[in-house]
Formats: structure tokens, sequence, C-alpha cells
């Protein structure tokens, strides 16, 4: 068992070092653990977001001394890197300077606006719920699109905020599509079970579509602490395997292979 999607301190809106989350991984038995922290955007205003620029480096250095420390589990090098189109040059930029494993691709940003953050979710009244949602998609798919990317963070991400009062159902084929096309995987990600959305990102149904479309899946917790690491996979692991899924992805640098759930 993996679990790919995993933050720390160092994003500002986490707690815990890197070797906490590696001892709790191993205390639940996975056998590897990848990590993901959010890509350093200079020019971006979002001082709770992500870490500084200054802080990757100790990111670096911290993963890189757990990989010499623990020798019972694959440590990983990931990032979570946000599609934002205004910042896409520095950020292909950077993604090529490193050896990641793999590098997840999410959207968190419509426009200026960081609708997963909850200090600003009073914004939604302005943007709009089916608009957010409809939006949201269309980011997507332009993600997928860009070659940057392994893996599609927590799709179907809004729903936190509020359910969509459209058929959105030609907004996530198109998505998907694009998922299927460039060959990405999708983050099944626990964190919705325990942060409002009462679901797994993305949905049973959408994870049927993607089923059905030939999409794989990586296990992510989205860990923001050393004991949400693994959280729920039980049941993620029951559901996806009773859709139909059989394998989950595993990464080395940037090269994909499977593992059975």
């Amino acid at each position: 068992m993996v679990d790919y999607h995993v933050h720390s301190y160092l994003c500002r809106h986490g707690e815990g070092e890197i070797s906490q989350y590696v001892e709790s991984a191993i205390a639940r038995g996975l056998t590897e653990i990848g990590f993901s922290e959010h890509i350093p955007v200079p020019d971006l205003d979002d001082p709770t977001g992500r870490m500084p620029i200054e802080s990757w480096d100790l990111y670096v250095r911290d993963v890189l001394a757990a990989r010499r420390q623990y020798h019972d589990i694959t440590i990983r090098f990931g990032i979570e890197a946000d599609y934002l189109p205004k910042h896409m040059s520095w950020i292909e930029d950077f993604l090529a300077r490193y050896p990641f494993d793999y590098v997840i691709g999410s959207v968190h940003f419509v426009g200026d606006w960081d609708f997963s953050n909850p200090a600003f979710r009073h914004r939604l009244d302005e943007v709009g719920v089916d608009a957010l949602h409809s939006t949201y998609y269309k980011l997507i798919a332009e993600a997928a699109a860009t070659g940057l990317y392994d893996i599609i963070g927590h799709l179907d991400l809004p729903k936190k905020l509020r359910r969509p009062t459209i058929d959105l159902s030609d907004h996530i084929g198109h998505a998907l599509t694009a998922i299927r096309r460039n060959d990405l995987a999708l983050d099944v990600n626990t964190s919705g079970l325990r942060k409002g959305a009462g679901e797994v990102y993305p949905d049973p149904d959408i994870l049927r579509q993607a089923f059905l479309c030939g999409i794989p899946v990586t296990l992510g917790s989205d860990a923001h602490a050393p004991a949400e690491v693994a959280a729920q996979f039980d049941e993620t692991i029951a559901m996806l395997k009773a859709i139909g899924y059989e394998h989950s992805c595993i990464y080395s640098g940037r090269q994909r292979s499977l593992i059975d759930l």
C-alpha cells in the first residue's frame, strides 16, 4: 500500500516533520510514501497555501535525508504543482530543475481566487457555484494537456464548497478525455472523507467513468498531519475494487508501473 499525496509543516498549513510522516507510514504498513509539497510560486500571493521559495531547499534536504535514514520503506520525491495559466512558464522551468519521481497537477485557483482556502470561501457568491465548477473542469482539461504532470490531484475538489446546480456531465467527460488522452492517473484522495465533502475525490460516479475510460489511479491521503497518513485507505480500496480497479500506480523517476491494490 502506498500514499502519494502527503504534505508537512513546510506548506504553512500543515504540521509535522518529514520523518514523522515516514514513521507513521511504517507503522501503518505502507511499502511507499511519496511527499508532494505544494510548489512555491514567488509571484503568487498565497501566504498560507504553500511554502515560500526560501524553504524549498529544506524540503529537498529533508526528503533526501529520510531516504538515507529509513530503509524499511520506499520514499518518493514528488510535488503538487498547480495549474496556474499566468505562471506556467515559471512552473515549467521549476519542474525541469529537479529529479521528481512524480508530479501531481492540481487546480486550486479559478482566476485569482484560491477556492480551496477556507479564508476566501466568501468569494463563492461573487463567482457563482456553477461557474466555479464548470471553469474548474475546463482548467483541469487544460492542465492535462500541458504534458507537465503525471497525476491529476483531487478531481472534483470544488464540491467541498457547494454542490453544483447544473449537469456537469459534458464538462467532466471533457476533462476525463483529456486525462486519458495524455496518459495521466487520477489521485484518489481520501481527504474529502474528513474535510467536509463527505466522500473521496473524485466521487465514485466519476471513478466509474474513469475506469471505463482506462484511466489508472493512485492513492493519496492529502495528509497535513502525520496521523492522517493512509487515512481511510481500507474503505477506499474496497470501493475501488468494487468499481473494477485491481491496481494502483507507483512512480520512480516519473516512470509509472502498477501494483496490486
